[in-house]
């Protein structure tokens, strides 16, 4: 394991001195230590939070490293290919590739910011963007945003104007993070460090936050930012039962509420609303569907769509 502890120590410094306005005074310095964090993170090396053997840790150190750009930093324009021209912190322009990257970037509006790591095979589609801590798995479609210090894992696919939410502050918040085969449709998106586990499905126009549950009638659950909680069905008579989900208070599974749901390996969530508690409408997705496999994902959605 490479040991970091230079380089974690001259983060920390230059931190300090970041916080006590004194920053310009070891500039060059601190602009040695910012670049060195960046080429890490593109490589792959350092991560911006990183799986632990039950969990997740956010590496605030690394995030500010990362930050120290910002005052390191002077605004400049880049020339586009055409007449539109760019402003941005001379510390995170887009990325340099070459030939040898091992991934794709296709025009004209995807980009790779500073800082990010894009894995060997990933396509980067029209507007795929990837935000700087962003890091991508291998052979992974993007065709919409990925946010700052986004954790997207190997053989995933977000749809074309899907959203990664991004965090950069406050400095030890959890990122948004998906795993394995994961599939986003269009216009479909999860942010507030909301997680995905491998191989789950969003149906098109789904979005998760923090503040979104989803309820799973197949295992009669609710994921919520709390955890998981129970989900109280009742049968209303009419002509054809109509079934009614009420999430009850008590947790039976507790979690860091700070970040948002977390959503079960293999669940197909299609979009979905509920009658709050002061009777108006708010959306909450809904599980119809656990998939054992990528293979199934067309039919099971397709499915639960019609169904």
């Amino acid at each position: 394991m490479t040991d970091f502890s230079d380089l974690m120590e001259r983060v920390e410094k230059y931190n300090t001195l970041k916080s006590e306005g004194k920053l310009s005074r070891e500039r060059e310095g601190a602009l040695d230590t910012f670049n060195e964090v960046m080429d890490l993170l593109e490589s792959g090396v350092l991560r911006t939070a990183e799986p632990t053997d039950d969990d997740w840790q956010v590496n605030t150190w690394v995030k500010q490293g990362l930050m120290l750009g910002f005052p390191l930093g002077n605004v400049v324009v880049y020339n586009g290919c055409t007449d539109i021209h760019f402003a941005d912190k001379d510390t995170f322009p887009l990325r340099k590739i070459d030939e040898n990257a091992g991934f794709r970037v296709v025009p004209p509006a995807a980009g790779i910011r500073r800082g990010s790591h894009v894995g060997q095979g990933v396509i980067l589609m029209q507007h795929g963007y990837a935000n700087v801590g962003a890091n991508i798995g291998d052979r992974t479609m993007v065709e919409g945003l990925a946010g700052s210090c986004c954790q997207i894992g190997e053989d995933s696919h977000l749809s074309d104007n899907t959203t990664i939410g991004g965090v950069l502050d406050p400095i030890g918040a959890y990122p948004v993070i998906l795993g394995k085969n994961v599939f986003l449709g269009e216009n479909s998106g999860v942010t507030e460090g909301t997680r995905l586990n491998d191989l789950v499905t969003l149906a098109s126009g789904v979005h998760i936050t923090r503040s979104t549950p989803v309820i799973d009638p197949i295992r009669g659950l609710a994921y919520t930012a709390r955890g998981t909680q129970e989900l109280h069905r009742i049968i209303v008579k009419l002509e054809d039962a109509l079934f009614i989900y009420r999430v009850h208070d008590r947790v039976l599974v507790e979690k860091d509420p700070s970040y948002g749901p977390e959503i079960p390996m293999g669940a197909v969530v299609i979009p979905g609303t509920a009658i709050s508690s002061m009777g108006t409408l708010k959306v909450t997705p809904m599980v119809t569907k656990y998939i054992k496999s990528a293979d199934e994902r067309s039919y099971a959605l397709e499915e639960a769509l019609r169904s």
